[in-house]
């Protein structure tokens, strides 16, 4: 894990949220279109000669129109379930950090992405030891920027 990586929750949360909206809207979505004019009379005397437009979905682009939002469907929710598993990962590789307090640390800085400052107000720690104890843990544990 890098710290790239870690940095990149927050994006990653936004964008499957993101994803999520578009899915239910392409679901619902229904292209309508005018398909062609009927010919009638209005209700009331005289009784003068009115074209209609008729609206609905035309049956000859139905199928093809179909595949293509199937297609589209399929390509963000592969994008989406590519994305949960990055954050899962990042969420369980700080649950696996062993130390209470830099596992805190590393949970507000790179999840809830807190400042340094406001996370030293928080657990009574300097800014200046916050950005040390995140440093040491990543250059001990090899992570890279």
């Amino acid at each position: 894990m890098t710290e790239k990586e870690l940095s990149q929750y927050k994006a990653i949360k936004k964008e499957i949220e993101d994803l999520n909206r578009r899915i239910a809207e392409t679901k619902e979505s229904a292209e309508i279109v005018l398909f062609g004019t009927v010919k009638g009379s209005s209700k009331y005397f005289p009784y003068t000669p009115t074209l209609f437009g008729v609206a609905g979905i035309d049956p000859a682009d139905a199928t093809q129109r179909q595949n293509k939002v199937s297609e589209l469907l399929r390509q963000r929710e592969v994008l989406r379930d590519e994305l949960l598993k990055k954050q899962i990962d990042i969420e369980n590789y700080i649950a696996g950090i062993k130390d209470s307090s830099t596992r805190t640390i590393f949970r507000m800085y790179f999840i809830d992405g807190e400042n340094q400052i406001s996370i030293a107000r928080k657990t009574h720690y300097s800014q200046g030891r916050i950005a040390q104890i995140i440093k040491c843990y990543t250059k001990t544990n090899k992570i890279n920027k």
